[in-house]
């Protein structure tokens, strides 16, 4: 089955702060509605980091939620920035830079992949 024939939609974000709170406002509004709450809050907070870090380094961004089967969400951020995400090293007391350290501690799986406009960074997350 095509993944356009389950539940998704598209959404294009301006790169300001408030894109952030939208993005998990609509992310958290489409899963109730595909009857998938998130229930731990996962897929928000991994949209949330994902579409803070299109947002700081593009101009274009474009956030893409489906559902590839009946456990899993998918999170795709794309955005004009052809440079792939980079992971700080991690300092526990630091106040930003741990982002992309919690989308790979709550997703099964995470990553980047180049594309013609720029570049996708996605993640899986398991879903109740």
């Amino acid at each position: 089955m095509d993944f356009l024939e389950r539940p998704h939609f598209v959404l294009a974000l301006r790169p300001v702060d408030t894109s952030v709170r939208a993005a998990r406002d609509v992310v958290r509004a489409a899963l109730e509605g595909w009857d998938r709450p998130d229930t731990t809050g996962d897929v928000e907070l991994i949209t949330s980091e994902l579409v803070t870090n299109a947002i700081r380094h593009a101009s274009a961004v474009t956030l893409v939620l489906y559902l590839p089967d009946d456990k899993t969400a998918m999170v795709e951020v794309w955005d004009d920035n052809p440079e792939g995400p980079a992971e700080p090293p991690h300092d526990m007391q630091a106040e930003s830079g741990r982002g992309l350290f919690l989308v790979g501690a709550l997703s099964r799986v995470w990553g980047w992949r180049q594309t013609d406009e720029g570049k996708v960074t996605w993640a899986q997350a398991i879903t109740p």
